[in-house]
């Protein structure tokens, strides 16, 4: 996973939100729960890309998305990382993540 993942995020960023994007987040959301760990020096990407969205119009999609930056949260509470890594992304990025999904 660290070989592909910015590369994956970086590309996901730049699409358009349509079904592809979605079935593109279902496998990266799939993946990041099997091995979050893999992801973890991707996060930054990560958020971007999850940022990319206009609107994910799949509430299943949504929460799916949601589960994960939770799991990073919980994971990465202790220590100051998760805010470190919240520190690291652009204010409209943090500022969209917070919102939409409370983190």
């Amino acid at each position: 996973m660290e070989h592909f993942m910015q590369r994956w995020c970086i590309a996901l960023s730049m699409i358009r939100d349509d079904i592809e994007k979605e079935d593109a987040f279902r496998g990266l959301c799939a993946l990041v729960r099997t091995n979050p760990s893999g992801a973890l020096n991707s996060l930054i990407y990560l958020c971007n890309a999850i940022a990319s969205w206009h609107e994910i119009k799949s509430e299943e999609l949504h929460n799916e998305v949601h589960q994960v930056l939770h799991g990073y949260k919980q994971m990465l509470v202790n220590g100051g990382a998760w805010d470190q890594c919240m520190s690291a992304l652009e204010p409209p990025v943090r500022e969209k993540l917070s919102k939409i999904y409370q983190v």
